[in-house]
């Protein structure tokens, strides 16, 4: 990395969300940090997004291809850029003024973090915080071994707090790009949370907004998530990762065996959904390395209040 002032690249993906691109793109412009290029992936959005792009000229790249979902863009996104440190954000969240300066400082003192993160605040669509800083445990250092014993089962980072180092993450590409369209920053997390070391600060640097047509937040609200559909698809989501980011280590020369049965999330949704007992939830809860005895307990009042409202649904 040189020494001062390392080329950052702003990578930012959208879908038909000209309405907040403006917002994003924007706070990327009003960084503290001055040597910043913005690309943007267009993954063939059908809305006025293209108009949107055209009105910053020079002061952005632009690629645009056909809709072909989240890790399709990161695919094209990943080998155009050209900084020394690739920086993710969602098309409709925004970064805080001095997000980027301080991550690179924290590139700085960690070298040997192959991924680097930060918290995020929620806020509604009109701009107003919506509880506490997410997420509430924050991973620092080699976490590889408590990985595999919890099944997979961490809180891994959302795309718009990502700070990847280029030259590692190019190991993991091209991801698979079926079955799932969007959550594909859960499988970049996961290849470097097996592969490298990761570095956290706690501050809350990107706003994630909140809006009722999120992609991957749609239906997922107090009530519906509930729903049977959304459990099954969450079930789905974790097998599809776990299967892909085998493909991923294997095409590299790299073993990955994990047990499913111990992913809490995953036993969870299947007690909710009537197929395994509360035992198994527990049981993958004690396995989990970032939850607090004080923690497990509160989760797991919110896993039998979620199985009775899901009865009650």
């Amino acid at each position: 990395m040189s020494a001062d002032r390392p080329l950052v690249t702003a990578l930012i993906n959208t879908y038909n969300y000209g309405r907040y691109l403006p917002f994003a793109i924007n706070s990327v412009l009003n960084q503290t940090y001055p040597n910043i290029e913005i690309l943007v992936v267009d993954d063939g959005s059908t809305d006025h997004t293209p108009q949107v792009l055209a009105q910053y000229g020079e002061k952005i790249r632009v690629i645009r291809t056909e809709n072909g979902g989240q890790g399709h863009t990161f695919n094209v996104g990943i080998p155009a850029a050209r900084g020394e440190l690739v920086m993710l954000l969602d098309a409709d969240d925004t970064w805080m003024p001095d997000k980027v300066e301080r991550m690179v400082e924290l590139a700085a003192r960690r070298p040997n973090a192959v991924m680097l993160y930060h918290r995020f605040q929620n806020i509604d669509k009109q701009g107003n915080e919506l509880g506490l800083p997410q997420p509430h445990t924050l991973t620092n250092g080699d976490y590889r071994r408590k990985y595999l014993r919890s099944g997979g089962t961490w809180w891994s980072p959302i795309t718009s707090v990502l700070v990847l180092r280029p030259e590692h993450i190019k190991k993991a590409l091209p991801i698979p790009t079926y079955a799932v369209r969007e959550g594909a920053d859960t499988l970049l997390t996961d290849f470097c949370a097996v592969t490298g070391e990761i570095a956290a600060l706690p501050e809350a640097l990107t706003h994630r907004r909140l809006h009722g047509s999120n992609l991957y937040a749609a239906g997922r609200d107090d009530r519906s998530y509930r729903s049977r559909e959304i459990r099954e698809s969450d079930v789905r989501r974790i097998e599809w990762r776990m299967f892909s980011l085998r493909q991923v280590m294997e095409r590299h020369g790299g073993r990955f065996n994990i047990d499913l049965d111990r992913n809490e999330w995953r036993v969870t949704n299947l007690y909710w959904l009537g197929r395994v007992s509360l035992l198994k939830v527990v049981w993958a809860s004690l396995r989990c390395p970032e939850h607090s005895l004080k923690f497990r307990w509160q989760r797991l009042k919110w896993v039998l209040d979620g199985k009775k409202m899901y009865r009650n649904g």
